[in-house]
């Protein structure tokens, strides 16, 4: 996958099929993607706020009682989803780092909430996730800034 492509999540996300190899294309290419998230703050000319900002969650769809963090491939998506469900009323861009290492204590991450094509990285996979970045912050410094 082109890291230059800002579609490139957008291609991984509509070749998910029961495969390993196909979930895991989609997660590299989140993990390398600029996405968007829904915020209570305009980060406006702070951007460091972000980080002490409410995110919108949602439900792990039957499975209500599974906090998940919004996250959208496009803006577009996104204000469709604010438009259509609610939710904290920002449209904000963060990389794919960031929106990991935002997601709450013991929740997961569903990518297009309520849309096609979607990806659902489960909250045993963000606690993965999370450490791995811990681990090449440890090791490289820098993992991911904020927007």
């Amino acid at each position: 996958m082109d890291d230059s492509d800002p579609l490139a999540l957008e291609t991984a996300l509509g070749q998910v099929g029961e495969e390993t190899e196909s979930r895991g294309a989609a997660l590299i290419a989140f993990v390398k993607a600029r996405v968007w998230v829904l915020s209570d703050r305009d980060p406006g000319a702070d951007p460091e706020s972000l980080k002490s900002a409410q995110l919108s969650l949602v439900s792990d769809g039957p499975n209500q009682k599974q906090a998940m963090l919004a996250v959208f491939s496009s803006a577009e998506r996104a204000e469709r989803f604010l438009k259509d469900h609610g939710g904290a009323p920002h449209v904000i861009p963060v990389e794919g780092p960031f929106a990991v290492l935002a997601v709450p204590a013991e929740a997961g991450i569903l990518i297009n909430p309520n849309q096609t094509p979607s990806f659902r990285i489960g909250p045993e996979a963000v606690i993965y996730l999370k450490d791995e970045m811990a681990r090449a912050r440890d090791r490289y410094g820098v993992v991911s800034q904020t927007p």
